[in-house]
């Protein structure tokens, strides 16, 4: 018995550390954030400002409100900062590479939303809903070119050529893959067989390296060795999976921010759950399932999204998701396990973030 108390206490002491350590993160990534938005929004009004573009890039960064919920999570220009600083560096050398990468993140949504037909972002209207088409298009187009023109900025002085010409490196192959993934995402629609190894090199290419880019440039502008960049490498490409899976399982419970929950489903996307349930289910159950998916989105009733939910949950596919997840995490751990210290604290409690997010 009293071995048993102090087991519950130990368990709910680790729970309490746990719990301090992901609000210290939350408290770094929001600070982090805020010098990222910052710099954005400098960096945007230097310009002429041309009615219908540059706002349209603003409202597309969640810029023009306060409400950090419409803003996005920043988590992948936030940990670049973070990594710099981890490693010894100066977190302003990484800054105009961190926002060049928010900037990308946020133009594969803006072309996203027209590609799927999605209405809401971060519950508001799209940026194609709100300006129209031919502006969503020219705005998505605006914040490519400025991906470059960030890279460019003069906080990158005091970094040599060689090493610039690297975080170019990094960025064009980012952007390569996260096309790539884009293609594979698109063509998965056509798919009504879709596979888990699918799910993963799709999901691989389209979120795995953005994720990895921040922190890959990191390592670089500090001069890390290249063990240091491999293991970020190895840990982005756990975690990169780990946040889709997640991000998945939240469209059917918050909603991710589109006024509905299962708009994955609408949308017909290919989700690891549609390719875990693709899996296990019965000959008749897959036929259906993919006659939902593939229906236009205006078609697609809430008693068809329940019908695909019961189907998640009769072939236990969110336990699978999880499980999934929690093999992942142990891949990133293993990734990082010989990194520094501070580093790998760091990037412990930014994994155990994702597995845990509810939104």
């Amino acid at each position: 018995m009293k071995n048993s108390k102090l087991k519950s206490v130990s368990l709910k002491n680790t729970r309490k550390n746990k719990d301090m350590n992901q609000e210290m993160l939350m408290k770094k990534i929001i600070r982090a954030s805020s010098r990222v938005d910052d710099f954005l929004l400098k960096f945007i009004r230097q310009d002429e400002q041309i009615p219908n573009l540059h706002e349209g890039m603003i409202y597309a960064l969640g810029l023009h409100t306060s409400d950090p919920a419409l803003r996005g999570k920043r988590l992948r220009p936030s940990l670049g900062l973070l990594v710099c600083e981890a490693l010894g560096g100066d977190p302003n050398l990484i800054l105009p590479f961190s926002a060049a990468i928010e900037i990308f993140h946020n133009f594969t949504l803006v072309h996203d939303d027209i590609e799927d037909g999605d209405e809401f972002r971060r519950n508001q209207p799209c940026v194609y809903k709100k300006y129209g088409l031919a502006h969503g298009i020219n705005i998505g187009d605006f914040m490519l070119v400025k991906v470059y023109r960030a890279l460019m900025h003069k906080n990158s002085a005091n970094i040599s050529p060689k090493i610039r010409l690297k975080l170019f490196e990094v960025m064009s192959d980012t952007l390569e893959h996260t096309h790539i993934g884009q293609a594979l995402d698109i063509n998965a629609r056509e798919n009504k067989n879709f596979t888990i190894d699918e799910y993963f090199r799709l999901v691989t290419e389209k979120t795995g390296y953005c994720l990895a880019a921040s922190m890959a440039a990191a390592a670089i502008v500090t001069k890390s060795s290249p063990a240091i960049i491999r293991s970020l490498t190895d840990y982005a490409k756990a975690i990169g999976p780990l946040f889709q899976i997640r991000d998945d399982m939240i469209d059917l419970t918050e909603g991710k921010g589109r006024k509905t929950i299962g708009s994955d489903i609408r949308e017909g996307k290919r989700s690891y759950l549609v390719a875990h349930v693709t899996e296990k289910c019965a000959a008749k159950e897959k036929e259906k399932l993919y006659r939902i998916l593939d229906a236009p989105r205006h078609k697609t009733s809430d008693l068809q999204v329940e019908w695909v939910c019961s189907l998640f949950r009769k072939y236990k596919s969110f336990e699978a998701g999880m499980k999934e997840n929690n093999r992942l995490m142990q891949s990133a751990m293993k990734a990082i396990e010989k990194t520094p210290v501070r580093l790998r604290k760091l990037l412990t409690g930014f994994a155990e973030m994702l597995l845990s997010r509810i939104k």
